[in-house]
Parts: C-alpha cells; sequence; structure tokens
C-alpha cells in the first residue's frame, strides 16, 4: 500500500523504465531509526561519564589515604571549583571565536586523562599518629570508679584525657570505647581478681558473672560514652587544684568479653589501674606541623591542572548535544541519559575494586587514563557546527543578568551547587566515620545513578507539563529532605533511603537548568551560557559549598550542618516562590520579539515564551522518542 492508501505499483525486471525509487513509499511510523548525529553524543556521556564514576567519587579518600588532613581537603576543594567557574566561559567563549569547538573537546578531554593519572605520582604521608586517650580506673572491694583528669597547661595535643575527647564529639551520637587498664610496674602486690557482677553488695566470688584471678590488666567496653560522661559523673568528688581538673564517673552497665553486659566490677583489693582508652573516632595527630608540605602542594598543583582541563568538557558538550537536537532541545536528557548509565557501571565496579578508603585506588587511575584517550577519539566524530558566532560576550552576559528573573535563577542553581560541593566532599567522609561497610559508598552512588537514569529520561516530559522553576522546587525540597535525613542517620546504610531523592536533586535540577539556558542563550553563544551555567554551579556553588561545609562541620559537627542546610533549603524555596508569585513581572523577564533572534525555544510547535515554559506548564502532546 502506498501512503495514500492506493496500491503500489508492482515492478517487474523485464519492465522498462524502471519505477522510480521515490514511488515506492513505505510508511511503518513503529519502525525504529537510529539518529546516527546522535551516536557520538551518547557514545561521549557513556565513555567519559564512565572515566568520571571511575576515579572521581573517590579523590577525597584518596587524598585521606595520601595523608592529606580534612582541613587542606576543604581548601583544596574549595579552590577548584573557582577556578572552573573562570575557566568555563573563558574557554567556551575561545572555542566560539575561533570555531574549534571540536578540537577543543578532543585536546581537553585527552589532557584531562593525563593530568588526573599523573596524581598518582604524589608522594604520601606517613601514617599519622592517633591521639592517646588517657585515663585512670579505680577499684575496691566496694565500689569502682573511673577518674579523669586534664591538665589546662598541656600542649601535647597527641594526648587527650576521656572527658575531654567526649567534649569534642558530637552531642547527639553514642560511641562505644574499650578500657584497657593495668596495674603500675610499680606497685608493690600488682596482681589482683576482678569480678563482674550484677550484685550490689561487696566483692564476693560467688556472685561473679566473670572473673580474672591473679591478673595486671583489666579490659572492659564502656558502650555509651556520652552516657557516662553526661548521667554518671559523681559530682561530689570533682576536684580542682591549679591547673587540674579531675572528674570520677561510676562505670555502670559495662560490658565484659565484648558482649556480656554486668552492672559493675569490684576488685579483691584496693588498685589504682592506669587505661588506655579505644573510640571508634579516635582521630589522628595535628601537631606533627606536616601539613602544607611537598604532599599538599604536588597534589594541588597537578589537581589544578586537571581542573582546569576538566571545567569546560561538558559546557562545550551540551552545547554540541543542544545544537545537533535542534527544536527536540527537551530530549537532552536522553542523551545524558548514556552518561548516567557509564557513570553506574564503573563506579560501582571502582567500589569493589578499592573495598573503601583503606584500598588500592591505582588501578582506577589506569581506567581512568584509556576511557578518556576513548572519548577524546569519539569527540572527533560528534558533528560539531562550526557556524557559531561569539557574539558581545560581556554584553549579552551582563543583558541577561538585568533581568530579576534570571539572576534569581542563576542565585538557586548557585546554591544547588553548594549542596553538590558539601555532599560530594563531606558525605563519604561523614559516612565512613559512621563505621559502615566500605560498600556503603558504592551502593550510595548506585542508587543514584539508578535514580537519575530514568528522570533524565522522562526530564522533557516532567518540564513541558510542570514549568522549569516547578522543577527546581521539587529538587529543593528533595534536598531539603535528604539533608534532614542525613542528620539523624545512626547507620550509613540507612542513607540509601533517601538517594532515590538524588534523581530530583541533580537529573531533573539539571536537565531544567541546562534546558532554561539553552532558551536565554543569545544567538551563537549556546556554548558560552552553558559554560555560565556549568560555572554557576559546578564552579562558583560548588566552591563555595565545599569550602563553608568543612568550617561547619569543624564549629556545627556534621549533623547540625546538614540540619542548617535542610533548614536552609526550606527558607529559600518560600523566598523563590514568594518571588516568581508576587515580584516577577514581563519586566524581569528575558525579552522576546524586538532586536531578540528567535531561539530553539521560540521554534516550539506552540510557540511558547520563555516566560512561559519557565514558570507554567505545557499544554499538548509530549513526544518522548529516544532520538
Amino acid at each position: 500500500m502506498e501512503g495514500n492508501g492506493q496500491l503500489a505499483e508492482e515492478y517487474h525486471p523485464q519492465r522498462t523504465p524502471s519505477p522510480s525509487p521515490a514511488k515506492v513509499t513505505i510508511n511503518n511510523p513503529r519502525r525504529c531509526v537510529v539518529n546516527r548525529k546522535l551516536l557520538p553524543i551518547k557514545g561521549f556521556y557513556l565513555v567519559f561519564m564512565a572515566a568520571v564514576g571511575d576515579l572521581l567519587p573517590f579523590i577525597a579518600l584518596f587524598m585521606k589515604q595520601l595523608g592529606l588532613t580534612p582541613h587542606e581537603t576543604g581548601i583544596i576543594y574549595g579552590i577548584m571549583p573557582f577556578i572552573g567557574f573562570f575557566v568555563r566561559p573563558v574557554i567556551g567563549a575561545f572555542a566560539d571565536k575561533f570555531k574549534q569547538h571540536k578540537m577543543i573537546l578532543i585536546v581537553i578531554s585527552a589532557l584531562t586523562g593525563i593530568f588526573y593519572f599523573l596524581l598518582i605520582f604524589t608522594p604520601s604521608r606517613p601514617n599519622p599518629q592517633t591521639v592517646q586517650i588517657h585515663s585512670s580506673f579505680k577499684c575496691n572491694v566496694q565500689d569502682s570508679f573511673i577518674q579523669d583528669c586534664l591538665d589546662e597547661t598541656q600542649t601535647d595535643s597527641c594526648s587527650n584525657g576521656l572527658t575531654a575527647f567526649a567534649n569534642v564529639t558530637e552531642r547527639n551520637q553514642s560511641l562505644s570505647c574499650t578500657f584497657h587498664c593495668q596495674t603500675s610496674a610499680e606497685a608493690a602486690s600488682p596482681e589482683f581478681s576482678a569480678c563482674f557482677t550484677n550484685d550490689t553488695g561487696p566483692f564476693d566470688v560467688t556472685h561473679c558473672n566473670g572473673t580474672l584471678s591473679h591478673g595486671k590488666h583489666l579490659n572492659f567496653i564502656a558502650p555509651d560514652l556520652r552516657k557516662l560522661i553526661e548521667e554518671k559523673e559523681i559530682a561530689r568528688d570533682r576536684m580542682q587544684a591549679a591547673s587540674l581538673k579531675c572528674w570520677d564517673y561510676d562505670p555502670k552497665d559495662i560490658l565484659f568479653e565484648k558482649s556480656n553486659k554486668v552492672l559493675q566490677i569490684l576488685c579483691s583489693k584496693e588498685v589504682d589501674l592506669k587505661c588506655t582508652v579505644k573510640c571508634p573516632q579516635s582521630k589522628n595527630c595535628t601537631g606533627g606541623g606536616s601539613s602544607f608540605d611537598r604532599t599538599f602542594f604536588t597534589f594541588f598543583f597537578i589537581f589544578l591542572l586537571a581542573n582546569i582541563a576538566f571545567a569546560p568538557i561538558f559546557p562545550i558538550l551540551d552545547a554540541s548535544a543542544y545544537q545537533i537536537l535542534g527544536e527536540d532541545h527537551h530530549l537532552w536528557g536522553n542523551q545524558r541519559a548514556w552518561g548516567t548509565l557509564g557513570f553506574a557501571l564503573f563506579a560501582v565496579t571502582a567500589t569493589f575494586i578499592t573495598q573503601g578508603e583503606d584500598g588500592d585506588f591505582i588501578v582506577t587511575f589506569y581506567l581512568f587514563l584509556p576511557l578518556c584517550i576513548i572519548s577524546a577519539i569519539i569527540a572527533y566524530f560528534i558533528p560539531i557546527s562550526s557556524d557559531i558566532k561569539c557574539g558581545q560576550f560581556v554584553k549579552n552576559v551582563c543583558r541577561l543578568l538585568s533581568y530579576g528573573e534570571v539572576s534569581a535563577f542563576l542565585i538557586v542553581v548557585m546554591y544547588f551547587g553548594m549542596l553538590t560541593g558539601a555532599l560530594e566532599t563531606f558525605l563519604f567522609w561523614f559516612l565512613s566515620d559512621l563505621h559502615g561497610s566500605p560498600l556503603v559508598v558504592g551502593f550510595v552512588l548506585l542508587v543514584n545513578c539508578c535514580a537519575e537514569l530514568p528522570m533524565l529520561l522522562v526530564a522533557g516530559t516532567i518540564i513541558k507539563f510542570i514549568g522549569l522553576v516547578n522543577c527546581l522546587y521539587l529538587a529543593m525540597i528533595s534536598y531539603g529532605i535528604r539533608m534532614l535525613v542525613y542528620s539523624f542517620l545512626t547507620n550509613s546504610w540507612l542513607a540509601l533511603l533517601v538517594e532515590p531523592l538524588h534523581g530530583v536533586c541533580f537529573g531533573l535540577m539539571y536537565a531544567a537548568a541546562s534546558s532554561y539556558a539553552s532558551i536565554i542563550a543569545p544567538p551563537g553563544m549556546s556554548a558560552t551560557v552553558q559554560g555560565l551555567l556549568g560555572g554557576v554551579h559546578f564552579g562558583f556553588g560548588k566552591g563555595l559549598g565545599s569550602f563553608i561545609t568543612g568550617f561547619m562541620f569543624q564549629s556545627l559537627g556534621p549533623r547540625w550542618t546538614w540540619r542548617a542546610y535542610a533548614i536552609t533549603s526550606v527558607v529559600l524555596l518560600f523566598l523563590y516562590i514568594l518571588l516568581n508569585k508576587f515580584v516577577f513581572t514581563a519586566a524581569h523577564k528575558p525579552p522576546i520579539g524586538g532586536d531578540r533572534v528567535e531561539t530553539a525555544s521560540d521554534r516550539t510547535d506552540d510557540h511558547s515564551r520563555p516566560e512561559e515554559i519557565l514558570i507554567k506548564p505545557r499544554a499538548g502532546a509530549v513526544d518522548t522518542a529516544m532520538p
């Protein structure tokens, strides 16, 4: 049948002339058609994001393995995004002016692999000394107590008392600490018998749940250090003499042999034991003076070069994808989804290879380099148009920023970048402090990708139906929920319950933000505006978030840091809603008509204005086919 319903003429070889191929029409709407122009874009997203997932999530743990401190890590992670903030638009404008987008993409993809690979040659520091926690345990036939003293004139940062250590841990965190106690070598009669008992009477071996006979040492566990310090102090025995302060604590409900719980410990005679206390969060000694040495500056310099090369890759790639998609710019998420797939596969693989912070990261570096080289080769086949004008960059960008709605949009994107920086730098650090399995990191990344992938595929549909700003509202709400849940975590595996929200926090959010940036881009400045968007989010916002969060972790603690971000998200959400509802009018919106040249948004079939796409849901059918 022909397209008009008539029978097609049958072709016979002996009949001349043969019918024109144009007359033979096969119209099968269900036939699968592959858009070959988009294959290199999909391939680049897949391979390069595989490289990113293989290495970049583990850089902070690699820095920890090198011996860099959290303070140094915060400085490096705080500075690098600012470098990217300036590099992205500059290289984007350079590519626009000289029409060498493809060549620049090839070169920076290869250089990214080379510079990140060179990080493995950073010299590591010797293993840092752990802060030692000391206390005393005094025991007799009637009672026992822990005595902890603090000398305020002491300057040794590698030695600490039990009370001082408890005061610098999180208020709502339960710490189980093990006491290793022994008699002094100078004691006249060092051997003694200890009775672990639930009885309230005096020492009696017949009422002991466990007995240590004729020993010189004693081991037991205080299951909740915070509760011991705050609720079990014997206030009447508190003592202060000059610079020395001492506190006595009643060690009730302790554990012996790891799991046996008893009321108290009694001894066969008066003994005074010196104890070394081991807690799961004993910190590294910071008094060695090794900060900002050769390890720091070597890593900083190489990491700086790697970030300069890495920064403009996605703005140029995103601009190329939008240019190829044309009127179907809402299908950008379908292309980016391939990157999420590559990221997920290699992030999980790398987790099993490295097995967490104590693993060997060399394999991930050796995988990263060839994946970047393959990406550079794929970039050669991306059909990037050379018909791009640089335009007046400063004039056009300043013109965009003069509209209140655009400025508010960029501020919100910057805040999302701050949250990205906070999570990327400190979330895995926080989860590792909860003493979960090293595999938690891999499963968090896996859940992130599994949530992001379908969200990218349907992002265009959601954006069309609810509007871009409503997508940003959803992202703000999702971030607030995630931060609030993190602040109450006691088990690192429970983080997986809220990680599916990453699909909204990043997948939907960045698809909406990137789409809006494509809409408002002046003619010939697509790469430049995408670079500005990436700079605001991944540069200025991410750097500011990493830097501020480092100070918040130190002053407020991780839990109140997450709560502060949750509160800020709610406040900013209401402010943004009020601005869009009552403040932003036509005068605050990007111009349409006049001297404004038609953009992709103006060519949509329903001729929606960008402000309508930004605020309002769009009616009509939605094309969700994979190009």
